[in-house]
């Protein structure tokens, strides 16, 4: 599980540590820096598929132009927060195998070369797999300087290594070096790249599918076609099956998978009167409902889901059924649900452990920069919440009226040295 991530000078966010549980809302009005926590979280997604920073950053296109990957908004031009040359991400893990910590310092600034990594490093519980920084005194042939490398085989320059690709990427195909380091290195990727960022769109959902796809499109394409995946299991299915009558008024007894013209299948939800309604006439909360339930539970997806306004297209009275939903999934499929939200009503049915996880994010007055608070930190919060709702607290304001008196009154942070980004108590070795 994913237990704390560390960003500095990446857009809004100067200096931000956002711990994670199992599940973490994140709240906050529009422009507070939610987004960019999505966007920090796509870097890390870049870094586990092996991409360089200028595609993480600003695209990557395949063969005949087509969009692989679509860019970080902004690009690198304003990756960085204002004034800063560079941002950092690091994250730390925890597994079977130990407490990963990976970070990255991304030098942003350099309109010749484009991004580069400055300062990288990936170890396990203190067990180092890899400590790099940039060597500007040497440069590869095209003109990209080398990373240094200590820890892993060597403690001079490898010139076969470069600074536009992560580190992390170019050891784990890289002969010469100890196997322990190539498969920690392959196992890290794995952790990021198994992160999915999902926006369901209605249209894409409706669409038919082809049979045999297994992984739901981050709109939510091949809907249909996970569906019928996950129907093979008859306990799968049957829990699928509860959560649809459990939401909707429909006495859904059974999937139906109908292929059409073109082969290709389409979902019916039949109920017990032999009414059929295909995907393409369903709701649009059912739709995001159904596909939500099929994300959560399918075993090819991702172990990490980050999903904007998680609520969006469901009725107020099932916000605990969409609650109970990834409850569930978190305790009996492995996975990790991080969720922004700006609806009350989803605040209101937050149980107490739900809360410990919640986040505000909030900027004070006359600040640029995205400032985050666990919710049950806030002074006088527990004893107000004997009485009051988590909702009623956040629509009255009370929330960011507490997180902004409650701080120190301190100006805003310039940005800091790259040599203090990467590190910290337990980030680095």
């Amino acid at each position: 599980m994913f237990k704390r991530i560390g960003v500095r000078h990446f857009k809004s966010l100067v200096d931000v540590k956002l711990p994670l549980g199992p599940f973490t809302l994140i709240v906050g009005a529009n422009a507070t820096g939610k987004s960019n926590i999505r966007d920090a979280l796509r870097v890390l997604h870049g870094v586990g598929l092996g991409y360089s920073w200028a595609e993480i950053l600003g695209g990557r296109y395949g063969a005949g132009g087509v969009l692989q990957w679509r860019p970080i908004r902004g690009g690198a031009a304003e990756a960085s927060t204002f004034g800063s040359d560079s941002f950092t991400v690091v994250v730390i893990h925890e597994s079977r195998r130990g407490v990963l910590s990976y970070g990255a310092n991304v030098m942003t600034s350099d309109p010749l070369i484009g991004p580069h990594t400055y300062i990288e490093h990936a170890y396990y519980s203190r067990d180092v797999l890899f400590s790099s920084r940039l060597d500007e005194r040497s440069a590869l042939p095209q003109g990209l300087p080398n990373v240094r490398v200590l820890g892993v085989h060597s403690s001079g320059n490898d010139p076969s290594l470069g600074s536009d690709t992560t580190t992390l990427a170019q050891l784990g195909e890289k002969r010469g070096i100890s196997p322990y380091v190539r498969r920690g290195c392959a196992e890290v990727a794995a952790i990021f790249s198994s992160i999915r960022f999902l926006d369901l769109h209605p249209d894409a959902m409706r669409e038919p599918s082809p049979p045999g796809v297994t992984i739901l499109g981050d709109r939510g394409e091949n809907l249909s076609s996970v569906l019928q995946a996950i129907s093979r299991d008859p306990a799968r299915k049957e829990a699928l099956l509860g959560w649809v009558r459990a939401l909707t008024p429909m006495d859904v007894t059974e999937l139906v998978f109908k292929l059409d013209h073109r082969g290709k299948v389409m979902v019916y939800l039949a109920e017990a009167d032999g009414v059929e309604t295909s995907a393409e006439s369903a709701s649009d909360g059912t739709l995001r409902f159904l596909a939500l339930a099929a994300a959560l539970h399918s075993p090819d997806t991702g172990k990490l889901f980050f999903f904007e306004e998680l609520d969006n297209g469901i009725h107020p009275t099932r916000m605990h059924l969409l609650l109970q939903l990834v409850r569930q999934a978190c305790r009996t499929q492995g996975v990790q649900v991080i969720a922004t939200t700006h609806n009350p009503a989803l605040l209101a049915f937050l149980d107490p452990e739900d809360r410990e996880h919640a986040v505000l994010t909030y900027r004070p007055e006359g600040s640029k920069y995205t400032k985050l608070r666990r919710i049950m930190s806030l002074p006088g919060v527990a004893e107000l919440l004997q009485t009051e709702d988590l909702g009623r607290l956040l629509t009255s304001g009370w929330l960011e009226d507490a997180a902004v008196f409650s701080e120190p009154d301190e100006a805003d942070q310039p940005p800091a040295a790259p040599d203090a980004v990467v590190g910290g108590e337990g980030e680095a070795p």
